[in-house]
């Protein structure tokens, strides 16, 4: 087999140090969007239950806040005691509060049936989901960030090691792909939810992405297992 003279080691390091610390720095980023999640999974919970839907009266509650959405001339008006105002009146939307003025903004009336059939049918559903998908996803960005872990680890034995080719490695390639199908799922699930309680199909990059990096793990972890191999240790069982 041929040898890796000592200068090309120690490019492989440092390009190996580089991107280690990007993964890093990514694995950060993902754990502090698991928070965010999860401080909206929580928000919408204590929220979703105090949503008061009147469709007799055509109303809105929130804490106590009521709005009108009904159609015709007063298609939509809010307002509440700190001076905030919101109407929307023959296809004009108009907008103020203590530091702005009234500001009219022309919009399209197509959508008014949709505004009552929105409100009325589709909120209430997706309300009661919401935290469970927000769960979903705060549990697949956590799978992410597992994976990112091992990966940043496993770059972090290539800086220091003589060969990237050990045993630590390949477990560690093994339980990123595990967390990556994982996450594949959860997302895959919660996307599924979504798309039968309202309807609506969310962007399926985040799912292609999935696939992507699961099949770029799968393979990486028989490169790791035949350099294993090549280099008279014995493959994992």
């Amino acid at each position: 087999m041929a040898k890796i003279s000592k200068e090309e080691k120690k490019r492989y390091k440092i390009v190996a140090r580089i991107l280690g610390i990007l993964v890093r720095i990514a694995n950060i980023c993902t754990w502090i969007g698991v928070g965010a999640v999860v401080a909206a999974t929580v928000a919408v919970s204590i929220i979703a239950p105090n949503v008061k839907i009147d469709s007799t009266n055509k109303e809105i509650s929130l804490f106590g806040n009521t709005a009108t959405y009904a159609l015709g001339d007063q298609a939509f008006e809010y307002t509440n005691d700190e001076g905030d105002y919101v109407s929307l009146q023959d296809g004009i939307l108009t907008m103020s509060n203590k530091e702005i003025e009234f500001i009219s903004i022309k919009v399209s009336e197509d959508g008014f049936t949709g505004l009552e059939k929105f409100v009325e049918e589709d909120a209430p559903r997706i309300l009661a989901f919401l935290p469970f998908v927000l769960a979903m996803v705060a549990v697949c960005l956590g799978c992410y960030a597992l994976a990112l872990g091992h990966g940043a680890s496993v770059l972090k034995n290539i800086a220091k090691e003589d060969t990237p080719f050990v045993k630590n490695n390949i477990e560690r390639v093994e339980k990123a792909f595990k967390y990556l199908i994982a996450g594949f799922i959860l997302i895959f699930v919660a996307d599924l939810t979504v798309a039968i309680v309202s309807g609506f199909r969310t962007n399926v990059g985040a799912e292609t992405t999935s696939i992507t990096g699961i099949l770029g793990t799968y393979v990486l972890i028989y490169i790791f297992k035949a350099g294993y191999q090549l280099e008279d240790g014995k493959p994992k069982e």
